[in-house]
This record gives C-alpha cells, sequence and structure tokens, in this order.
C-alpha cells in the first residue's frame, strides 16, 4: 500500500511540475502562428503580379 500512494505521489508531483511547461509552450503559439502568417501573406503578395503598371 506504500509503494502504492508513494507512485501516486510521485506522479502528482511530476503533472505538477509539467502544468507550467505547458503553459509556457501554449504561450509560444501564437508568436509562432503570426510569423508564419506573416511569412505566407508576404509571399502572397510577392507572387501576385503588379497591376498598376
Amino acid at each position: 500500500m506504500d509503494k502504492r500512494l508513494e507512485k501516486v505521489e510521485t506522479e502528482q508531483a511530476t503533472m505538477v511540475k509539467a502544468i507550467p511547461d505547458l503553459q509556457g509552450f501554449r504561450s509560444l503559439i501564437v508568436p509562432i502562428v503570426v510569423a508564419v502568417a506573416t511569412a505566407l501573406l508576404t509571399l502572397l503578395f510577392r507572387l501576385v503580379p503588379d497591376f498598376t503598371h
């Protein structure tokens, strides 16, 4: 019984440490999406011919 309780406590401690890591990763997703979207839009605008000339 003690070994089971110790295992549960260890797993709980691991999950508690993992939560801030996931929040940090989530905060990186937005800048990455913005950078990719900006790059794609820039490429799209460069591929569209300029009809003003």
